[in-house]
């Protein structure tokens, strides 16, 4: 397909499509494959994905949650730690 990239293809219905082919192809005469493989080219637009959409609100960086509990040092305390 030209003028797509990986990214606008599906790749989980292309991995079952080609799955598919590929499992049936001990079952054809060595004559036939051409003629499938080329079939196979014909049929990957419709693995196409629409364009996405834009997003309805902006991206953000969330805060790492920390692994343990942080105690703040009190001022009395500072000499005990």
């Amino acid at each position: 397909l030209k003028g797509y990239t990986a990214s606008q293809l599906s790749f989980h219905m292309a991995s079952v499509y080609l799955i598919h082919e590929l499992s049936c192809m001990p079952y054809l005469s060595p004559g036939s494959i051409p003629k499938r493989v080329a079939e196979l080219e014909k049929q990957a637009g419709q693995f196409v994905l629409p364009e996405r959409r834009e997003r309805s609100y902006p991206r953000s960086v969330k805060a790492r949650p920390q692994k343990y509990a942080v105690q703040k040092a009190n001022k009395n305390n500072a000499s005990q730690a």
